[in-house]
């Protein structure tokens, strides 16, 4: 069964399924609202593997007499390789939706839909996904010198500052975002440099997560898909300099219709479309996922929630 699109020659009752519109919409969602594909560089993938080349060494600037022969330099390359995986989400209607379908059906459910890829995307990211397909994470290539417990220094302000530093010592200008729970944002209120100035500013009327919240400028992006473990309840906050994370992305969000599937539940009964008068959208996305260098990430570990 083909997807629906509203036309000019499509307009009767029941002609409105899935709207070109639908694709940019949540595409913008998975970027703007998801706190690593917010962080991190993009890059269009045109093919399931992607190598992205990585200079390593060999350019320099020589001082030269005007007649002398000029230096030359043979700089070398590393490449890392992304490979996009696919997610899916699964949505099943009734069909009596569809014979009345004046509306975008499938934009009934786009936020839920972009939720879900989301807070998943969020969670294999930075780590926390038992299932994730990819080896790397912002929490698990984070170096020892990088992992600094909390308690550490005097207070939060001073362990968030040696994370910082770890990055800056590595090369780095410093993180360009963190990560944290919202369960900390008390602990962060209360934070003061030695100015009694807060280092945690608020705008609510930002357009994205990482330009809504800063600690010392540095934008921090807050989701519940941050891992809390241990007794007490603990978490962690992650940073990284973004350009040198990389996300992947490939040929964008797809959609797919069936009225003939059968729908495997867990603890449930399986759905058979076709004896339930059913129909179901498949939404899929593919994503791609490296750190270009371990020393670009730091964390706090052990904050207490």
């Amino acid at each position: 069964m083909p997807i629906k699109r509203l036309n000019t020659a499509d307009q009767a009752q029941g002609g409105l399924f899935v709207l070109d519109e639908f694709y940019k919409q949540v595409n913008r969602m998975l970027r703007d609202n998801g706190c690593v594909e917010a962080l991190a560089k993009h890059f269009p993938m045109k093919s399931l593997v992607m190598n992205v080349p990585k200079f390593a060494t060999g350019v320099d600037g020589y001082w030269v007499d005007p007649m002398a022969v000029k230096e030359k330099d043979k700089p070398t390359f590393e490449n890392i390789s992304i490979t996009a995986e696919k997610m899916a989400v699964i949505v099943p209607f009734e069909d009596q939706l569809l014979e009345d379908a004046d509306q975008d059906l499938a934009a009934l459910v786009k936020d839920d839909v972009a939720k879900a890829f989301i807070e998943a995307l969020d969670r294999t990211y930075m780590g926390y996904e038992l299932t994730t397909p990819f080896a790397d994470s912002l929490s698990g290539n984070t170096p020892a010198n990088a992992t600094i417990p909390y308690g550490t220094g005097v207070d939060l302000a001073a362990d968030l500052s040696d994370a910082i530093s770890a990055i800056e010592q590595a090369g780095f200008d410093g993180p360009t975002g963190m990560i944290a729970h919202p369960a900390v944002k008390h602990l962060l209120r209360n934070l003061r440099d030695s100015n009694n100035q807060p280092i945690y500013t608020e705008d609510l009327s930002a357009c994205t997560p990482l330009e809504r919240y800063c600690v010392w400028g540095i934008p921090i992006c807050f989701t519940r898909q941050v891992q809390t473990a241990g007794s007490p309840t603990a978490t962690e906050i992650l940073m990284a300099y973004g350009p040198y994370v990389y996300i992947g992305d490939r040929t964008g969000l797809q959609v797919s219709v069936s009225s003939e599937a059968t729908l495997t539940q867990a603890q449930m009964d399986n759905i058979n479309l076709w004896e339930q008068d059913m129909t179901a959208l498949r939404f899929v996305i593919r994503r791609g996922f490296a750190i270009k260098q371990d020393d670009a990430l730091a964390k706090v570990t052990g904050v207490p929630t």
